[in-house]
């Protein structure tokens, strides 16, 4: 028998590869979109639409009653409607921790519990490691998440614990690229015009995983025999921001001029776009949070508990993966 999967949140840049992927293996996808949802990737017509109100617990469960009513069970959920940037920290709690309350209770109340709820959630709910040791974050560090998108995030994990049964897998992704995403394209753009600039130091420590390994990672384990367990990911390799920044220039071929800003001067400068955007009701890209985020010295993870767990090899390096992410940008005229 055909399996369902509903996958919230997925017209975003992460959905989309999720519904490719679910399509790709066979699965009945159903796509869970508001109605001002773009449709742009998700024109292929085996795609099953529900314009779901997580807004509303009413609304929420009168819709999972319809599909009840219908016969029409999900095997599983990809929850991954969220936000990454909001005005303040009630819209995080609203969005990342609210609906994802709003949702599970909807599902139990309804008796359409799936079986399993995968939660995308991030490597910010986990906050970053310690700058002194130096050691990768792992499933079992003791979470400390220092914005407000990390904080939302771990509120919602820690709901999703609370209820007893619920059979739920919790990802904390690190920082995902790939064909579609926009926070690294700026990056991209910067360096294709000759600039490499650097918050604080280039002794920065970070990890990624490519947007096609992290969909294969979560369908992966909807078919695996666990649950109720959370699992950090990535591509299993950590890298120092200059030596992100020299793979980008030598796959856009470009010299740059490297610049060290001061972290005192971006944390100012953040002040200040937030101050000249918010009587606009604007979200400018930097704010003191992302600068806290950037000016952290250790976000290394180690995800060996999930590549033992389901026996996982990542299919991408960095520099397959930006290969392929700053090809696709470049044939659709975004760099």
């Amino acid at each position: 028998m055909v399996k369902r999967v509903l996958i919230t949140g997925a017209s975003g840049f992460i959905g989309s590869h999720l519904v490719e992927e679910g399509l790709k293996r066979g699965y009945t996808v159903f796509a869970g979109i508001r109605k001002t949802s773009s449709r742009r990737y998700l024109s292929d017509s085996r795609i099953r639409f529900l314009e779901l109100d997580l807004a509303s617990p009413e609304r929420l469960s009168e819709q999972l009653m319809q599909c009840k009513a219908e016969e029409l069970r999900f095997d599983f959920i990809i929850h991954n409607a969220g936000i990454t940037r909001a005005h303040n920290s009630a819209e995080f709690h609203r969005v990342n921790d609210r609906f994802t309350h709003t949702l599970t209770e909807s599902l139990e109340l309804t008796g359409m519990v799936p079986d399993k709820f995968v939660y995308i959630s991030s490597l910010a709910a986990a906050g970053p490691g310690d700058p002194v040791s130096m050691r990768p974050i792992t499933d079992d560090t003791p979470p400390h998440p220092i914005d407000s998108y990390g904080k939302s995030k771990l509120a919602a994990e820690r709901f999703l614990e609370s209820r007893s049964g619920f059979p739920y897998l919790i990802f904390r992704p690190t920082g995902v690229y790939g064909p579609r995403e926009r926070d690294y394209l700026q990056v991209y753009r910067t360096i294709n015009r000759g600039f490499e600039p650097y918050i604080g130091s280039t002794r920065q420590r970070i990890s990624f995983l490519y947007i096609s390994d992290l969909v294969r990672m979560l369908y992966e384990a909807l078919n695996s025999p666990f649950v109720n367990k959370t699992w950090v990911v990535s591509d299993g390799c950590n890298y120092s921001v200059r030596e992100f920044s020299e793979l980008v220039k030598r796959i856009l071929g470009k010299k740059t001029v490297s610049l060290v800003i001061p972290l005192p001067v971006v944390k100012l400068l953040a002040l200040i776009l937030e101050s000249v955007t918010h009587p606009f009701g604007k979200i400018p890209i930097l704010n003191r949070e992302k600068a806290a985020i950037m000016g952290s010295m250790n976000w290394q993870c180690d995800p060996s508990g999930f590549f033992n767990d389901l026996h996982f090899t990542p299919a991408y390096t960095l520099e397959k993966g930006l290969e392929e992410t700053i090809c696709w940008n470049r044939e659709n005229n975004r760099i």
